[in-house]
């Protein structure tokens, strides 16, 4: 049983945006199962969720380090056309711009931090669970916040390596991370 949320809780909704959800390159097809929980999600937490996009440069050179070889390596995903990079429907229609982050890396963090005054617990979902999710969570356990993954609500392109990360943060990390169904946050919320 989950305990209790803290009212000074934000949810985070990780990259659920077009360049995912459409096959741009980093198509991630499981984003359509996850979005009933995500929604669920945001009605219950509206005010306390935060939305990630998360931003591709202009072309692999615009990037630094070894980011311009994963851009290299994915030159479709650079010098997209704006519109590719905004929420999916029916996210981009409840996001308040004033909710919403740009990152260029697979963390939240730094980008997050301006919006997390007084937080001391995030709740995430999104995608991709073994990479800007679990980025983020490990970035989150840094700062000593308490990280609750939405099993239901996470998704990646690889069912294995999603698979493997969940099973990863249940072994190793099982004090400092709660892994919880969309259903038992909610019942855990504060009312």
């Amino acid at each position: 049983m989950l305990a209790p949320i803290s009212p000074h809780t934000k949810h985070v909704v990780i990259d659920l945006q077009r360049l995912f959800a459409e096959p741009h390159g980093w198509h991630v097809p499981t984003i359509a199962d996850i979005l009933p929980n995500v929604l669920t999600l945001c009605q219950t937490t509206q005010k306390n969720t935060l939305y990630s996009r998360f931003i591709t440069p202009s072309h692999p050179e615009a990037s630094t380090g070894r980011w311009q070889n994963l851009y290299q390596a994915y030159a479709q995903v650079t010098g997209l056309d704006a519109a590719i990079l905004d929420h999916i429907q029916p996210i981009n229609q409840i996001a308040h711009k004033t909710q919403i982050f740009d990152k260029t890396t697979y963390s939240i963090f730094p980008a997050v931090l301006p919006l997390l005054n007084q937080t001391d617990t995030l709740i995430l979902s999104g995608a991709e669970t073994d990479a800007c999710v679990y980025a983020s969570l490990l970035s989150a356990v840094d700062l000593g916040l308490r990280v609750i993954i939405a099993t239901d609500a996470v998704t990646s392109s690889d069912a294995a390596a999603h698979d493997a990360t969940l099973t990863i943060i249940a072994r190793r990390l099982p004090n400092q991370v709660d892994l919880a169904t969309t259903e038992e946050i909610i019942a855990a919320w504060p009312k």
